[in-house]
């Protein structure tokens, strides 16, 4: 009997901690920062802060705060609805821009999306490492710095 009860624990602790890697890998992606996409522009950094806000709302993005001396640009998308009934999405551009000098300017823009169901208790967001939206920003913003 003591054998069995002996087996059957083992058996237990095996089958508990089975797919554990790959849960801890799923949480260390969830919890791990990335990293802006960046761009370098021969602009000053008032002409691209104010040519990132008129690509934000080319792209229907509302821009939530922006802040010239800081060199930041937020904005967010309106919440659009997905396939599953009673959720919605949305998008979140996080934009900041660095001087490295008086006629260049990096700017570094992180996408997060926020997705909310039905069944959950609040949206969970998470920071996108590839999106189109990333192509699509750039894109805008290179029309825009042509038109300023």
């Amino acid at each position: 009997m003591k054998t069995f009860w002996l087996g059957f624990s083992l058996t237990m602790c095996v089958l508990c901690f089975t797919g554990c890697e790959s849960i801890s890998a799923r949480m260390a992606e969830r919890f791990d920062t990335v990293p802006p996409k960046t761009r370098e522009y021969s602009t000053d950094q008032k002409a691209i802060f104010l040519a990132v806000q008129k690509a934000l709302k080319r792209m229907d993005f509302v821009v939530t705060r922006s802040a010239l001396a800081q060199g930041i640009v937020d904005a967010k998308s309106s919440i659009r609805d997905t396939a599953n009934f009673g959720s919605g999405r949305q998008f979140i551009f996080e934009i900041r821009l660095h001087g490295a000098d008086a006629l260049s300017t990096h700017v570094d823009v992180r996408l997060t999306e926020l997705l909310e169901g039905d069944f959950k208790a609040g949206a969970t967001g998470k920071t996108l490492r590839v999106h189109g939206l990333y192509d699509s920003f750039f894109a805008q913003l290179d029309q825009a710095l042509r038109e300023i």
